[in-house]
């Protein structure tokens, strides 16, 4: 946030011209490593859910970020404006799962454990205590972090850069992780 208000002041100075992409959680080719370590953990049979897994999180599979940053440096109307680019709707931690869970049997070679590590809610409120004493002393747990937003929705809507970007996510949720699964296996990475 504190990056987004210096560019923003700077942009209203006139010193720089700005347009702000939020990007939520993105998947795709060239995908950090969590995101091979979250295939892996499904195959295992170690996901985790917490709670119901009916929440929902938005993701952004990297070509529709690509459009989305594309379409932002040539609008005009972007100039000095923030959006999120994400595919076209937020998806819940169970369809999430899911999608990988089916790609992986019926395309990637099977072997799925077909389980998933379900924890109560209050799993989540725990380990977001933990992160912030974690943090409040200048170090970060990326396990644990995540573990505390994984009962919480986190979902945006890219309304606004359709409106005035034209911004058309192409691709969904099964398309985007079966071409990262394809992408991992293509790299030698196993999942």
């Amino acid at each position: 946030m504190r990056m987004e208000l210096a560019l923003r002041e700077f942009h209203q100075r006139g010193a720089l011209q700005t347009v702000i992409i939020r990007a939520p959680w993105f998947y795709g080719p060239n995908q950090p490593a969590r995101q091979t370590l979250f295939f892996q953990m499904i195959r295992r049979g170690k996901a985790p859910i917490v709670g119901s897994g009916e929440n929902r999180r938005s993701m952004s599979y990297l070509d529709n970020l690509c459009q989305g940053l594309m379409l932002a440096a040539q609008v005009e109307r972007a100039s000095g404006q923030t959006y999120w680019i994400a595919d076209r709707r937020p998806y819940t931690m169970n369809e999430i799962v899911d999608t990988v869970e089916r790609l992986l049997d019926r395309e990637f070679g099977g072997g799925c454990a077909h389980r998933r590590v379900r924890l109560p809610g209050w799993a989540a409120d725990i380990a977001y205590v933990a992160d912030r004493l974690i943090q409040a002393v200048g170090f970060y747990h990326q396990k644990i972090h995540v573990l505390s937003e994984m009962n919480k929705t986190i979902a945006c809507s890219v309304a606004r850069a359709q409106r005035e970007l034209g911004y058309a996510p192409q691709v969904e949720l099964e398309e985007g992780m079966r071409r990262s699964l394809a992408w991992c296996r293509a790299q030698g990475i196993s999942f």
